[in-house]
């Protein structure tokens, strides 16, 4: 009767795939346990080697799995060997990671179908082996920052921290004047209170705060506070790829990879959301690297007068127009201007503004005619249009074109900017003509 293997048999038998199976198993135990962390991307960053092992050998533990299960089939190999045992902890091992390697893989970039292990391996260590840079390269012209809390999370974190900082003092004080014993215990153990709260406050404000976001005309870079920055190339957003999710709450972003931006303050969320919707237009990812400074404008609620019928909207003062959008359209036709595309989402004419005047002045007056016209507004050449330096600008802002009378008043932190642009008007057609007041 021949008796059966032994496991030192099975081990010379299958000439060294023993030995690749142990290997394995222990590089996939590995590659798991940094899968599973909460900083993943970032234990990965920093231990390459990680995927690199399991890419060399997954291709000849498969072959070693393929060839003990044959073997032990026509061999007729009792089900206790410890070969057997160590080729099922192997392929289950190798299961689990793949799926883990699937969700990580969905977490960050939008993924067809299921892919085998390798191939989503390779698609996770090509988004996290090249270190995001925080320095502008040749051509970024301009970043755009945000990434902060809402204006009452702020006060709330802010307000929970202060108010626990000034509550240690006296209770430490209290407690010092008062001699050893069981009620000296007990407010020591109070003051340790608003201790506990500063602390809360500061982890809140770690936990809520969004961290922070850059935007060039190349790249969205977000550095998340607890792990490090990730980028997305805007030139591989593809239509649809801007959208919103949860009632507004995030912002989710396709392309190259995926990001998923919660926390953001509304206003900065759905500016965002508009201008990664303008920068898929090459050009004007490209145009900004020909300025090195924005477009000197200001943008401000107008009136204008034709005939006898006034209409409400926007001013745009530069130095070589005024222009004057509807308040109903302006911001969607200047959008269309520049882009030849119609958004499904209103949009605030400051905001297109905000991006577009990192463009060739040229370019900017060229998008604001199209989107006059579009719109039925106004635009006048700044040598021909008056404008009445009677009324202090704080006060009120008067122009004329002929028939055509605009008024408006500008916000305070656009004053400045309005002096420096009608400055130049005057410098370039000599004196200014001083109009009458209204009744005058």
């Amino acid at each position: 009767m021949e008796l059966p293997p032994t496991d030192e048999d099975l081990r010379r038998k299958l000439e060294g795939r023993v030995e690749r199976l142990e290997a394995g198993l222990g590089h996939y135990r590995l590659l798991d346990e940094a899968l599973a962390d909460g900083d993943w991307e970032d234990r990965l960053r920093d231990q390459p080697a990680l995927m690199k092992k399991v890419l060399k050998g997954d291709a000849e533990c498969l072959e070693a799995l393929e060839r003990v299960k044959k073997r032990a089939e026509v061999e007729r190999w009792p089900e206790h060997m410890r070969v057997l045992g160590l080729a099922s902890e192997v392929s289950a091992c190798r299961t689990r990671l793949e799926a883990r390697l699937r969700k990580r893989l969905g977490e960050v970039k939008t993924v067809r179908g299921e892919p085998p292990l390798e191939e989503a391996l390779r698609q996770l260590e090509a988004l996290v082996r090249v270190p995001v840079s925080m320095v502008t390269e040749p051509g970024e012209s301009f970043v755009l920052n945000g990434g902060v809390l809402g204006e009452w999370k702020q006060n709330l974190v802010a307000a929970g921290y202060c108010v626990s900082m000034l509550a240690i003092l006296p209770f430490c004080l209290y407690a010092m004047t008062q001699a050893w014993g069981a009620k000296q215990s007990l407010w020591w153990m109070v003051s340790a209170v608003p201790v506990l709260a500063s602390v809360l406050a500061y982890a809140a404000f770690r936990w809520l705060s969004p961290g922070s976001l850059w935007l060039t005309p190349r790249r969205l870079v977000w550095a998340p506070p607890r792990s490090s920055p990730i980028e997305l190339r805007l030139d591989s957003i593809p239509e649809g790829g801007v959208t919103v999710e949860e009632r507004g709450k995030v912002l989710r972003v396709e392309g190259d990879r995926l990001m998923r931006l919660r926390g953001l303050e509304r206003s900065f969320s759905e500016r965002l959301q508009l201008w990664l919707e303008m920068l898929r237009q090459p050009e004007l990812r490209e145009r900004p690297a020909l300025v090195e400074k924005p477009v000197e404008m200001a943008c401000f609620r107008a009136r204008l007068r034709r005939g006898t019928l006034w209409e409400s909207g926007y001013a745009v003062l530069m130095r070589r127009m005024l222009f004057f959008l509807p308040e109903a359209d302006g911001g969607s036709a200047l959008v269309r201007a520049a882009t030849g595309r119609t958004l499904a989402f209103p949009v605030e004419l400051s905001w297109v503004l905000e991006l577009l005047r990192w463009q060739p002045e040229s370019d900017l007056d060229a998008y604001l005619l199209r989107a006059v016209k579009a719109s039925r507004g106004a635009a006048w050449p700044s040598d021909l249009a008056r404008h009445s330096s009677n009324v202090p600008l704080e006060q009120e802002l008067h122009f004329t074109y002929g028939n055509e009378v605009l008024v408006g008043s500008a916000p305070r932190r656009e004053l400045n900017a309005i002096e420096r642009i009608l400055a130049s008007w005057r410098r370039s057609r000599g004196p200014v003509v001083s109009l009458p007041r209204s009744g005058a």
